[in-house]
């Protein structure tokens, strides 16, 4: 179908057309206007199909079109079938073709030259591309769109929306644009989006048939853009060339005077650029993946996968899933008993970590800003090691270096056929829940239908916390009104709901503290947690990462000393803030 040249990709559009002439010989069949439903065929239930029939003669002349039958399937399985009664036919007749469609515009013929008989049953013939003579037809205009969303199964719907679980759509990007239900229940209707979620595409106006779950859609820009016209097949025309991304065109038959048949019951067809359509797939596996992981501004214990891509787009049609395995260090658990009891150089490849015997084979370490992978437990304290897994490099420890055994989480995030490469993966995000974790590295490889690609992997351990920290989000503030005196137990105590690890704790103050410092203790439990100190003349202190402090207990009774205070001025209105 498409030819690159360049900027520009050649579309070639194959087409049938109606016949223009009619045998004068061949007049209209008579047929029964009560159409018989019955079983033992595979037509659907809860539908209403539209027949007619045409004279043949024995030089592949054909006749007038005969009247409309209507025959509605009641609700049930795919059983039915319909007899077409009272079949009459002209003298000169030698059979007749028979067409089928949803709508009385949209016919197609399933059966050609059938013998003469005075009944027809369709059991569920298949539709050919072969539309009914026509004697008003003189030529198709073609026009083509780019598609945004590549096609994909709803598992949301109802009158006003439609939509995928698994998407994460850039809230509002699709605005204006135009949605289509391409397959199952609903097939052909458009219709243009109000506005959307990550997730749901809501609609200007309701469907006039909700789709279900054997529906699809894919969603493209608002208008049609024309390409040729021309009164056979094929029809040349030029659009640019995009490689990956989806191209719909669509072709509308036209009379003398350039008035088309309705858009509604033209066939759209997809088209990938730089691909071969519906042709050709993947042939071998795809691409190791690169990707990245970020953490959602405003939504605590989220970590985003995010900058999907491949160095090249072969072989990636039919990637289906990209399976995601995140390396972490739980923070809830506090500081780990395990580390180094002796130095490791950068080319050492056996180490001693105590406890003796506290670490399996297979288990992923980190080690400050290194990664490590026990190969083997040789007994004891003694193991032998991978170094720098994870594409970080071997580096040098002191004995007493904590040593984190990681713990791995691993998500699948799936994806419509043809994604990569379609204007919907530049935005591509996929969410992962994971609270109160240090992120320190991951892996990931994606499957297409022949098989999974290698292993792309990502680490974060040059940043100041050795890792991502997702946290859980919020805060907790402490506040003492008026002036400040040396107290201990300065402020009710605070009492944490659950478990939680904190980002950063800082307090500020209204009035500047004069002459000293304002020195603030945060106890958990009693137990000194931190401290804090305002300098004179400022209004904030400094701030303590969390990294380094354990982490706030369920039922924990947090409490604040003021240890001093400003010697000519104290300082005032002071808050406590504790980011988790």
């Amino acid at each position: 179908m498409g030819r690159e040249t360049g900027a520009s990709v050649e579309i070639a559009a194959e087409f049938g057309h109606p016949a223009v002439e009619v045998a004068p010989d061949l007049d209209a069949p008579f047929v029964s206007l009560a159409a018989g439903v019955g079983g033992g065929g595979t037509l659907a239930g809860d539908q209403t199909l539209y027949y007619a029939v045409s004279p043949t003669g024995g030089d592949g002349r054909e006749g007038v079109l005969s009247f409309l039958v209507s025959a509605r399937i009641p609700p049930g399985s795919a059983s039915f079938a319909v007899t077409l009664n009272g079949l009459r036919f002209p003298l000169a007749s030698s059979g007749f073709h028979v067409y089928r469609g949803v709508g009385p515009w949209e016919l197609r013929r399933i059966a050609s030259d059938q013998p003469l008989g005075e009944s027809f049953t369709d059991t569920g013939y298949e539709a050919q591309l072969i539309a009914p003579p026509d004697r008003n037809y003189h030529h198709a205009n073609f026009y083509w769109r780019m598609e945004r969303q590549p096609e994909i199964a709803a598992t949301i719907h109802s009158a006003t929306i439609v939509g995928n679980g698994s998407l994460q759509m850039p809230e509002d990007e699709y605005r204006g644009m135009t949605v289509r239900i391409m397959r199952g229940k609903g097939k052909g209707q458009e219709r243009s989006v109000s506005f959307n979620t990550a997730t749901t595409l809501y609609l200007s106006r309701s469907w006039e048939t909700e789709p279900d779950s054997t529906s699809t859609f894919t969603v493209s820009e608002a208008g049609w853009r024309p390409g040729a016209s021309g009164p056979a097949s094929p029809i040349q025309f030029l659009a640019p060339n995009r490689p990956g991304t989806v191209i719909q065109v669509t072709g509308r038959a036209a009379n003398v005077n350039n008035e088309e048949s309705p858009a509604e019951s033209a066939v759209v067809t997809r088209w990938v650029l730089g691909g071969a359509g519906g042709g050709a797939l993947d042939l071998e596996p795809p691409p190791t993946p690169v990707f990245g992981l970020a953490l959602p501004p405003g939504r605590g214990g989220m970590v985003e996968v995010a900058g999907l891509g491949f160095e090249t787009l072969e072989n990636t049609r039919t990637v289906t899933a990209a399976t995601v395995a995140l390396f972490y260090w739980d923070e809830l658990a506090g500081a780990p008993a395990t580390m180094l009891a002796a130095a490791a150089l950068p080319q050492d490849d056996f180490v001693e970590i105590t406890p003796a015997g506290s670490l399996a084979e297979g288990t992923v370490c980190q080690a400050g800003p290194e990664v490590w992978r026990i190969t083997e437990a040789l007994g004891g304290s003694t193991y032998r090691v991978e170094r720098g897994v994870h594409d970080t490099e071997a580096s040098a420890h002191a004995p007493g270096t904590t040593v984190y055994p990681l713990l791995r989480k691993v998500a699948i995030a799936p994806f419509p056929r043809d994604f990569f490469g379609s204007p919907a993966s530049g935005n591509w995000r996929f969410p992962i829940s994971l609270a109160d974790a240090r992120i320190v590295s991951a892996e990931m490889f994606v499957t297409n239908t022949v098989g999974a690609s290698g292993v792309g992997v990502v680490n974060f351990t040059q940043t100041l916390d050795y890792g991502l920290r997702t946290l859980s989000g919020g805060q907790y503030t402490i506040t003492i009104d008026g002036f400040l005196a040396i107290q201990d137990g300065a402020a009710p105590d605070l009492v944490v709901d659950t478990p939680h690890s904190v980002r950063d704790i800082f307090a500020v103050v209204r009035e500047t503290p004069v002459g000293s410092p304002v020195q603030i203790r945060i106890r958990q439990n009693g137990v000194i947690y931190c401290t804090l100190e305002i300098a004179p003349g400022l209004t904030i202190s400094n701030s303590v990462p969390g990294r380094d402090l354990p982490p706030l207990e369920g039922g924990a009774r947090v409490s604040i000393d003021i240890a001093g205070v400003g010697q000519s001025a104290p300082g005032s209105d002071l808050t406590v803030v504790i980011r988790l």
